[in-house]
């Protein structure tokens, strides 16, 4: 039997998310919208989306946007916690654009797959009245399906039906031991509104470097040019049985350097993983790292 971390490695890993949705339309949409996000929007189009973040004008994180076109709209689907203000905050600069932003919707669901065979599974169970984009969270390959909620549960049962192409339905569970592993923060969890790209370890990863301008650039721009970062966050895995929860201390040489925010047991690594929130001066200093009073290494390549 294929197992959820075997399926994001040689297969798909599928996993249904609660994320909200924005519903984008208007000629102007597409320009509008590419400068404001850090990712670059004016690539997206049916089958390749992206992930991006919108951020203040200071360069604090609001929340993260996973992008995908359908037709003449731009589904943007983004956490709960964070829906309400990035609406509003995004409805502040459409002035005279041909462009209108729907108010945040359950009325549609959002299937990620995950693993090297992503693309063609997505091509293959999207709906009539659904879009899917590649977008790549970690580094295995991926995807995202966009579709009206009864439509998603139709291409979920096309999706497991498929036995063919190693697909696992994966449960929460295994979405936070694979996005672990694969140091993927999520917001909310892992970082917040206090936090910039670099201090979410996004910065390579959900902002694009040869786009034109967006909302907080020039503050990021600046950051990565400077190169002192304050905190990260990354990934540990611990030589002990037991995961510590959120909130667990992280030490190096006994002084305190941060904190737990997603803990899980890595099937793969067969050991417990912990996401960590860092302070950055403490990842050079080569000491002695536990968390939790546990011993603890940091993975330097994904699994």
């Amino acid at each position: 039997m294929t197992t959820a971390s075997t399926a994001a490695r040689k297969g798909v890993l599928l996993v249904e998310q609660p994320f909200v949705t924005l519903v984008l339309t208007g000629s102007d949409g597409r320009d509008w919208l590419n400068g404001l996000l850090t990712c670059d929007v004016k690539a997206v189009e049916p089958g390749q989306g992206a992930w991006g973040l919108l951020l203040t004008k200071q360069g604090k994180i609001v929340g993260d946007v996973n992008v995908v076109a359908g037709g003449d709209a731009f589904y943007l689907g983004v956490q709960p916690r964070a829906a309400d203000t990035l609406f509003e905050m995004l409805n502040q600069f459409l002035i005279m654009e041909d462009a209108e932003l729907k108010a945040p919707s359950s009325e549609f669901g959002w299937l990620t797959l995950h693993g090297p065979r992503a693309v063609e599974l997505a091509k293959a169970i999207v709906p009539a009245s659904g879009a899917w984009g590649a977008i790549d969270w970690t580094g295995l390959g991926g995807a995202a399906v966009v579709a009206p909620a009864d439509a998603v549960q139709t291409a979920l049962a096309s999706a497991v039906a498929d036995r063919s192409s190693e697909v696992v339905m994966g449960t929460g569970l295994d979405w936070e031991r694979l996005r672990i592993e694969r140091a993927v923060p999520v917001h909310g969890k892992d970082y917040d509104e206090r936090d910039n790209p670099h201090d979410a370890s996004l910065e390579r990863r959900a902002v694009s470097w040869s786009k034109g301008c967006y909302l907080g650039q020039e503050v990021v721009c600046m950051q990565d040019m400077r190169g002192k970062l304050k905190r990260r966050i990354v990934t540990l895995a611990l030589d002990s049985e037991d995961a510590p929860g959120p909130g667990a201390g992280v030490e190096i040489d006994g002084e305190h350097v941060g904190e737990v925010t997603t803990s899980a047991f890595s099937e793969l690594l067969q050991k417990p993983v912990v996401l960590v929130r860092i302070a950055a001066r403490a990842l050079e200093s080569g000491g002695s790292l536990r968390v939790a009073g546990q011993p603890a290494q940091r993975l330097q390549s994904a699994p």
